[in-house]
Order: structure tokens, then C-alpha cells, then sequence
């Protein structure tokens, strides 16, 4: 992958592993984050720790949250109540993200999406009249909430951070792409892509060639008219990494 020239657009401090595994297998990497976290008032969440006795299940779908739960247990002095619920994770890096925080993931599902995890869930006997605990994004899906309150479930959701525009890395991937600086934008959740939509004028939307981390990305990057050329698989990081070395390959065939 030599000549190949990848902007990846996580937010700053969340970028490393993608831009150290692109750059092992030979890539160009420009770090452009198109968007950055921000995170809101904590005191729903220290609420809902207050409650953390009655929690079943603590539900984590992303390391932001991990982060921003692990903040919110020490500010609270819940660490030990917390440490006696099980946790849900999404995939091996937020799993690995909360066994750093010393919580163990007792249910990393197979397909890492909110879907694969619901999925689990179905599959076992306990979750019908458990609390569970979800600190999210402000924009996450319903797709586990509502689920989880199909299967008896009383779900406790709370908002704690958002992903927004990070105007510097808006511009700067503009003009590199204007330029032709650029052959692959890498993007990791449909917030990426709602900032790329409006870095990228229309009109040149179908141009634009996508690394996308998944399903869910990519579905939003289609119906933001762009094309995608890469979706990983798995979702992680190392599978789209590999994802893009297979797709240069067949390329260059």
C-alpha cells in the first residue's frame, strides 16, 4: 500500500492504533479528526450510580463511555457496587478498554454491533426484570434500549457524551481532497460521516472513496451519497486495516 494516501478521521486521541496499523502495512497517513468528543453534564450519570445497587447489567458500546463511566464510578466512590454488575461490551476493544478500568466483559458477542449484542442477550435467562444501565452517545441508536425492553428488561439510559464538528479538521480534509491529496477516507461512526458530508460539496460526494468500520457507518455514508469502497470485518480496527490491504490489492490485479 505504498501509494495509497488514507485520511483517518477519528477524534484526537482515538486515532493511534488505526494510524500505527495503516502505517505498518505501508500506507500514508494523514490524521484529519473530523470530529471531537464532548461530554455532558455528569450528574444524570451520578444519579444513576447512586441507584448502581439495583443494576443488573452495565452496558458499554463504546471506550468513550468505558472512559466516561470510570470517571463517574471515582467521583462517586461506586467502584465496589460497580464491580459486583455485569458488563456488556460491543466488541474486543471496549472489552479491552473496561478490563483496563478492572471491570471484566462478561458478554463480548460474536458480531460486534449493537444488533450482535442484542443477540446475546436473547439467548439468556436473566435478563427479563434486571436494570441495566446504558451511558451512551447523545445520538446512540434505540436499537438496544427498545430491545432490551422487549426481552423484560428495565433499561436506564443516559446520554453522557456527543460527538461535534471539529471545524479545523473539516477544512483541512476539504482542501486535501480538493487538491487530490488524498485516495481513502477512513471513517469509524455515522457522526464521521455527518462531518465529512459537510466538508465535501455535493456534487463531489460520489467521488469521495470510504474505509467504513462497519455496517451501520457505511449505511450512513451511502445515504450520504458517498461511495463505499471498504467495510471491515471484522469492525475493528485490524479488520479494516486488512480490509484495505485486501481491497489495494485486488486493485492493483
Amino acid at each position: 500500500m505504498s501509494a495509497l494516501r488514507v485520511a483517518v478521521t477519528r477524534a484526537v486521541g482515538k486515532a493511534e492504533s488505526l494510524s500505527s496499523r495503516l502505517i505498518a502495512a505501508g500506507a500514508e497517513v494523514h490524521e484529519i479528526p473530523l470530529t471531537r468528543i464532548a461530554r455532558r453534564d455528569p450528574a444524570p450519570l451520578y444519579m444513576a450510580l447512586g441507584d448502581i445497587a439495583s443494576v443488573r447489567w452495565i452496558l458499554l458500546t463504546s471506550v468513550n463511555a468505558v472512559e466516561i463511566l470510570a470517571d463517574a464510578v471515582r467521583a462517586t466512590g461506586t467502584g465496589d457496587a460497580v464491580a459486583d454488575c455485569y458488563v456488556a461490551v460491543v466488541g474486543e476493544v471496549t472489552a479491552q478498554a473496561a478490563e483496563a478500568q478492572g471491570w471484566r466483559a462478561d458478554m463480548v458477542p460474536a458480531q460486534f454491533t449493537a444488533e450482535g449484542l442484542l443477540d446475546a442477550f436473547a439467548t439468556r435467562g436473566d435478563v427479563a426484570g434486571s436494570t441495566v444501565l446504558y451511558p451512551c452517545a447523545v445520538a446512540a441508536r434505540d436499537v438496544l434500549p427498545d430491545g432490551l425492553r422487549a426481552l423484560g428488561a428495565h433499561v436506564v439510559v443516559v446520554p453522557c457524551y456527543e460527538s461535534v464538528p471539529d471545524v479545523d479538521g473539516q477544512r483541512l480534509l476539504g482542501r486535501m481532497l480538493a487538491g487530490g491529496e488524498l485516495d481513502l477516507i477512513t471513517v469509524a461512526a455515522p457522526s464521521a460521516v455527518d462531518a465529512l458530508a459537510d466538508a465535501v460539496p455535493p456534487e463531489q460526494a460520489g467521488r469521495v472513496q470510504i474505509a467504513s468500520i462497519g455496517p451501520v457507518t457505511s449505511k450512513a455514508a451511502r445515504q450520504a451519497g458517498f461511495r463505499v469502497a471498504v467495510e471491515a470485518s471484522p469492525y475493528t480496527a485490524e479488520g479494516l486495516v486488512r480490509a484495505i490491504a485486501e481491497w489495494r490489492a485486488r486493485a492493483k490485479t
